[in-house]
């Protein structure tokens, strides 16, 4: 192999900006410590078709999703050091990236010369300066051997692992908890574990199923006893901060005021990476402070109206700073929403989220406080049972807080409304900025326009693959074939589709070509 060096580099949605105006399509700050344009996590960047000279992951207890996550290379066997000029600069450098459909962390060379090579992680490399000496943590330094010809494979592992089932140490994650220290991770057998309810305090962890997902079951009314297992609150509790949660499986929350749930968040920068929530009163329930991140994941039946209550959802984020949901499945809530979050930002990226034929869903995608929402290449489908025919997607319908950017990007997505009546969008007059682009609405109601909305379709048939299977990919007649106009940026965020959403909770490329088509989908024969 040639000794010159190409760097893997995984494609970017965006681009940071420092200053707007609240009605600035161009970016900005919004006034209340959240800042809309560049979002603060690292996009999936899939692996590459060709073979590579090393390839290997990271374990995603290490990546910083608000940082940059690259591997550095290293000529020989050497202690890591950062850019800085010097003779033991690094050889070479590429970004880690997460994987389509899983919650794996990927890195790879496509060339380096025959040799040996001290690798080593970093989450900082944004504050690597090449002009200076600048002081980065490093993890999982190790050497390896690159033959010619061949793929060299060497994985970064976590700093500690603590493992949880029948015939562990410790057979429950809750008997694990007097282990826990921040940066563990808690590996958790496959299986069902019931009615081991909790409440996690460590910041910094990882809790993750392997062999498939850990299915946490309640199986009775959670009390409130004011202990852990009695918090009348939901399955896990989360205090703390920095938590992921990889493969788990939640069912069965129910607490007596109605709205217990799979997972209570309470703390700061939550992940939620490939788990599946169903048959609980709220999937997820609490705000959304920091970064939360929910990707890959399902949401099931979750949600109940009425009892004296008010409703339960799939999915609620009473509050909070940023919200991102990408690539996930969620359908069938009970009268309650699909998804409703009061984050003050939220993207809501290549999702499908839907009624389907027996869903009783009230909307798709509730944004009651308004805020800044980008709503981007989403299936989005309002079903004949819904429990409130108004609109699949509403947008400060409550309140529109003083002091908030209230702005809705909706580009890309498929509407479908199998209702009799009703409408696709509600509420968006309310937004400082609108931009309604390249979308398809089809079925029956009322479709938004005014300023704002352009170069939608509206089509009670717009030739999709089969509707009625809710296969929403373009069939070769349709009228949303290379009909789409750029829909340029947002505060700072490319605006332009990307992924297309990949049954089941995953993704793929959209394909490229000369001209854009309208809706979720690239036409692809």
């Amino acid at each position: 192999m040639h000794a010159k060096l190409t760097l893997l580099v995984a494609l970017t949605l965006c681009i940071a900006l420092s200053a707007c105006s609240t009605t600035d399509s161009a970016g900005g700050s919004n006034g209340t410590g959240d800042t809309p344009g560049s979002p603060p996590f690292n996009p999936p960047g899939g692996r590459p078709t060709e073979p590579q000279a090393l390839e290997g992951e990271v374990d995603s207890s290490l990546i910083d999703r608000a940082g940059d996550n690259r591997v550095y290379v290293y000529a020989g066997t050497v202690a890591p050091d950062d850019y800085d000029g010097d003779a033991g600069d690094p050889v070479a450098s590429a970004r880690v990236t997460l994987d389509f459909g899983a919650c794996t962390w990927y890195f790879g060379f496509p060339t380096l010369a025959a040799g040996v090579y001290t690798i080593a992680f970093t989450n900082e490399a944004q504050n690597d300066d090449p002009a200076t000496d600048d002081l980065l943590d490093f993890a999982g330094s190790t050497t390896v051997n690159v033959v010619d010809n061949q793929t060299a494979s060497s994985n970064i592992a976590a700093s500690n692992v603590i493992q949880v089932g029948p015939g562990r140490l410790y057979q429950t994650p809750t008997a694990a908890q007097v282990a826990v220290s921040a940066g563990d991770v808690i590996e958790i057998d496959a299986g069902v574990y019931d009615d081991d309810i909790t409440q996690w305090r460590t910041n910094n962890i990882t809790l993750r199923g392997v062999g498939g997902f850990a299915h946490m079951r309640s199986t009775q009314l959670i009390p409130f006893d004011n202990t852990d297992a009695g918090n009348g609150k939901g399955i896990w509790v989360i205090q703390s901060d920095g938590v992921t949660v990889e493969n788990m499986e939640f069912s069965g929350a129910r607490v007596a005021d109605l709205n217990g749930a799979g997972i209570r968040a309470e703390g700061r920068n939550l992940t939620v990476c490939n788990s599946y929530f169903h048959d609980n009163e709220n999937g997820i329930l609490g705000e959304a402070h920091g970064t939360m991140v929910i990707e890959y994941s399902e949401f099931d039946n979750n949600g109940r109206c009425g009892g004296g209550a008010g409703c339960a959802h799939n999915l609620y984020l009473t509050d909070g700073d940023t919200l991102i949901f990408r690539h996930n499945y969620s359908h069938h809530a009970s009268i309650g929403h699909n998804l409703k979050t009061r984050a003050a930002v939220s993207y809501i990226l290549y999702n499908r989220i839907m009624d389907e034929a027996g869903g009783t869903a009230s909307y798709a995608i509730d944004l009651p406080d308004g805020g800044v929402a980008y709503v981007v290449g989403n299936l989005l489908q309002q079903g004949p049972n819904t429990d409130n025919s108004n609109a699949l997607v509403t947008f400060g319908v409550e309140s529109l807080p003083v002091g908030r950017t209230h702005a809705l990007y909706m580009i890309n997505n498929t509407l479908v409304n199998d209702f009799a009546g009703g409408g696709f969008v509600t509420g968006e007059g309310g937004a400082q900025t609108l931009s309604i682009v390249n979308n398809i609405f089809a079925g029956s109601g009322t479709a938004p326009s005014g300023a704002g909305v352009t170069n939608n379709l509206v089509s009670d048939d717009p030739a999709l693959v089969d509707r009625a299977g809710f296969d929403y990919r373009l069939a070769a007649n349709s009228p949303a074939r290379d009909a789409g106009i750029d829909p340029g940026s947002g505060m700072g965020f490319d605006l332009t589709p990307v992924y297309q959403y990949l049954h089941v909770r995953s993704l793929e490329n959209r394909p490229r070509d000369a001209a854009l088509d309208i809706g979720a989908y690239e036409y692809s024969n």
